[in-house]
């Protein structure tokens, strides 16, 4: 009877699609577990974390690396406005080649969200005259 008039409205922040890209070599199980986590933590942030993830399996964390690799090749494709990390540094512990891959990642409109410290970044990571990390935007809080 009604269901011409029912509506169905998204309250609150627009969800922004996401890719998770993971270091890990937890079984498949545990990673299932942990990746759930992670969903529930991004979607309290206004991110939806999508069914893809990648995982680099094993301690290589050059930035030329396979994993690296399939990443951009999903940015490529523009269906994605976030990544998702653990931490900055798990794309490289290279400061500068991460500093690089950032502002690539940048032109094509993509940031990033460090689940480490809860916090979104766009353009660059690092200042250009420190080792220091810098936040350049918090996620909007306080508005």
């Amino acid at each position: 009877m009604y269901e011409n008039d029912v509506k169905i409205m998204a309250v609150g922040r627009n969800q922004s699609p996401a890719v998770l890209f993971l270091n890990s070599n937890k079984s498949e199980n545990t990673l299932r577990k942990i990746i759930e986590e992670i969903q529930v933590q991004c979607f309290s942030n206004g991110i939806d974390l999508q069914n893809e993830c990648i995982v680099n399996k094993g301690p290589n964390r050059d930035i030329d690396r396979e994993a690296i690799n399939e990443l951009l090749s999903r940015l490529i494709t523009r269906k994605y406005e976030i990544v998702v990390v653990r931490h900055m540094k798990d794309i490289t512990n290279d400061l500068s080649d991460l500093k690089e891959f950032i502002k690539d990642v940048a032109a094509i409109k993509i940031g990033f969200f460090e689940l480490s410290t809860m916090q979104f970044h766009y353009n660059t990571y690092l200042d250009d005259n420190c080792e220091k990390e810098k936040i350049v935007w918090d996620g909007g809080a306080g508005c």
